[in-house]
């Protein structure tokens, strides 16, 4: 189990506030005593809780001792009173006293202790909700940020892994012994410049390294072609925009020679001679 994903799934806090059924709370009591890490994240959210409930306590008024006790007293039963009378003389008309009756504010019930207490439950309840959308929040944010790290090595794996095959394709082929290594040396329009050319006789498959070839001006683009009995076979545009990279070209089924020339974007149909910049036999 990840600890972590542990941590983060929510349980810990429901631990703390109570709302976890018993089974799930041994659960919880036995990954903390089996983890610190689990420990010390459940007495984190203990002190919080602890925190929050002094941050936000409610002092009663100094007042509010009284009305209780003065709306207990209101409300308590009164008991059976016995009235000691005394005699009057014959013919005396006897008067009872009549009781005044009770001040209104000394009997009304005691609410405001009832809609203080309510306030403070509310806050109380705002507050744990304010934390577990906090700690949910955090989750998955780091959820996310998990995720896309994942992503991104797991694109980054895959890179390596296609050019460590295609560097292991091209070390098998460059070594293979049906492979001839043709040198492109430079003619009389550019004599500095160098190519390699990779033969394969058996699949006919063709790699190309550049060593020096001059930048191409706008709109032009080098033009690689196989001779086969001085015809000249289109196999492939060169790409300078990595100079160090090796070039797959197109499969040549017989050649005698190649050669490059450079011609308008996209190729022609036959080289331009007079633009020709190496050449190398077979």
């Amino acid at each position: 189990m990840d600890i972590q994903e542990y941590i983060a799934s929510g349980v810990l806090e429901l631990y703390a506030t109570g709302l976890l059924p018993p089974a799930e709370r041994l659960e919880v009591d036995r990954m903390s005593a089996l983890y610190p890490q689990v420990q010390a994240e459940l007495q984190a959210i203990s002190d919080s809780l602890d925190s929050y409930a002094q941050l936000h306590a409610v002092e009663p008024p100094a007042h509010l001792k009284e009305k209780v006790l003065r709306a207990i007293i209101t409300t308590a039963p009164i008991g059976n009173t016995v009235a000691e009378i005394t005699p009057e003389p014959e013919g005396k008309q006897i008067s009872f006293p009549v009781d005044s009756p009770l001040d209104e504010s000394s009997a009304a019930p005691g609410y405001s202790w009832w809609a203080i207490a309510a306030t403070v439950l509310l806050l109380v309840s705002a507050g744990f909700n304010f934390y577990f959308f906090t700690n949910w929040q955090r989750s998955e944010n780091q959820y996310q940020l998990a995720l896309a790290s994942q992503n991104r090595y797991a694109q980054q794996v895959q890179q390596v892994n296609n050019k460590l095959q295609l560097t292991t394709e091209e070390l098998q082929f460059l070594t293979h012994n049906k492979t001839q290594r043709v040198d492109l040396k430079g003619v009389q329009k550019s004599p500095s410049s160098s190519v390699l050319v990779y033969w394969n006789t058996k699949t006919k498959g063709v790699l190309l390294k550049v060593a020096d070839l001059p930048v191409p001006p706008p709109k032009r683009q080098y033009q690689l072609w196989a001779l086969e009995n001085g015809k000249p076979i289109d196999a492939g545009m060169l790409d300078l925009s990595d100079s160090t990279a090796v070039q797959h070209m197109k499969t040549i089924a017989n050649a005698q020679a190649f050669a490059i020339t450079l011609e308008p974007e996209g190729g022609s149909q036959n080289p331009t001679l007079q633009e020709m910049y190496v050449m190398g036999q077979i």
